[in-house]
């Protein structure tokens, strides 16, 4: 049982760490190739450099497929915690090229998170560890499951979300949660203490909201319900309008022809609004204080363009996560109702009531949405969280299987 436990904790946080080096050498190529939403460079600029973003994803893609065959799968989140689960060296090969491919999205602009990269890169790492350390199959899935909470933790700031997502049972087997869970916990440590080690850097990801005093009387919940819809039917937008959007371009071509008609829209959308660039969790605040000068409508308006981007993204190849997009939109969408409705309450209850709904239908996790968004955003309002995580499971329910991306 040490033995196991030093396994864990190792590789979670070694995970973490390399995360923590991996996230920030996207921020730097984003800093260099695409500027940032709050001062982007010209819609020129914008269109050429996705397309050139696309151009190389797909020549990525075809790498991929040359020296590092395998199952189909569409290098989402769901695609490589289930890798992470049997880091075999032909899994940690097409996480090689499913990182590169996650670090030109992100840093060319793409309106996606950096969630599944940041796991194809610790698996990877587990499959060196689990060749020079693993002494059966089970060890070695124990290592490559520890690696994904790892990432997952130290990046969401949340071990316990962390470990729910990165934990879950493969094809019936049951993983080891006691040991995730230190995993993931590890990886926060690694995380931190890396970022803590680079010369002026700050604390990782923070969804930054106002602040907030809960009153605790019941009335953030009530006020919570609108938010919660609207948000909820968001994210069921996404997750409804992702299969159609993959079916459009697949009746186009092959697959490079679908990775690059798929990005060329997305360019023409970007450099036409450059908000649609990026995930838009690190803006949100930006945000909130231009929709209050533009309105409602231009606020849901963004979050609509910023769903039908990130399925234009996802269908054309570029691999990330949705999760940190959805909170985006979600924010739109509660910061829209509170333009319209007296809240009677702080705007943060609509905005995280917006995002945990949004959240949870694009995760079909609520358990695990509400602790990866509690320990981003706030921790304090448990009654928005919680029916934002109602509402979003049983909107769930009407759309298409949710799928981890």
């Amino acid at each position: 049982m040490m033995r196991r436990v030093l396994l864990a904790g190792g590789a979670g946080a070694a995970a973490g760490a390399v995360t923590a080096v991996v996230f920030l050498a996207m921020e730097r190529l984003t800093d260099l190739v695409s500027g940032t939403a709050h001062d982007a460079p010209s819609p020129v600029r914008i269109l050429l450099t996705i397309l050139l973003g696309g151009v190389l994803i797909a020549a990525l893609r075809r790498a991929e497929a040359r020296f590092a065959p395998g199952e189909p799968s569409d290098g989402g989140l769901a695609d490589q915690i289930a890798a992470a689960a049997d880091p075999t060296p032909a899994h940690a090969r097409q996480a090689l090229y499913i990182g590169a491919i996650a670090v030109v999205s992100v840093g060319f602009g793409g309106a996606l998170g950096p969630e599944a990269g940041l796991v194809a890169v610790a698996t990877e790492l587990s499959a060196i560890v689990a060749a020079f350390l693993a002494r059966d199959a089970a060890e070695r899935r124990m290592i490559g499951a520890a690696g994904a909470a790892g990432a997952l933790g130290g990046f969401y700031a949340s071990p316990p979300g962390g470990a729910l997502v990165a934990g879950d049972p493969q094809e019936g087997e049951r993983l080891p949660r006691t040991l995730v869970f230190l995993a993931a916990v590890a990886g926060l440590f690694g995380f931190l203490l890396t970022l803590h080690l680079m010369p002026g850097e700050g604390g990782g990801v923070v969804v930054a909201l106002p602040d907030y005093q809960p009153a605790r009387d019941g009335r953030d919940m009530v006020a919570s319900v609108i938010p919660a819809l609207l948000g909820g039917a968001a994210g069921l937008g996404f997750v409804g309008l992702l299969p159609h959007v993959q079916a459009l371009l697949s009746r186009l071509g092959g697959q490079t022809v679908q990775e690059l008609a798929g990005t060329a829209g997305f360019a023409v959308l970007a450099a036409l609004w450059p908000a649609l660039r990026f995930s838009g969790h690190h803006e949100l605040l930006g945000k909130l204080d231009w929709g209050a000068a533009a309105g409602p409508l231009p606020l849901l308006a963004l979050a609509a363009l910023k769903v039908l981007a990130l399925c234009l993204c996802l269908a054309a190849g570029w691999r990330g996560g949705a999760n940190f997009l959805l909170l985006f939109v979600g924010a739109a969408v509660g910061a829209a109702v509170t333009l319209v409705l007296p809240m009677g309450s702080s705007p943060t209850v609509a905005l995280l009531a917006a995002m945990m709904a949004a959240a949870t239908v694009g995760m079909g996790k609520p358990v695990a949405a509400v602790l990866i968004v509690a320990f981003l955003a706030s921790p304090t309002t448990v009654g928005a969280l919680s029916v934002g995580a109602l509402v979003g499971f049983g909107l769930a329910r009407l759309g298409p299987p949710p799928r981890l991306h």
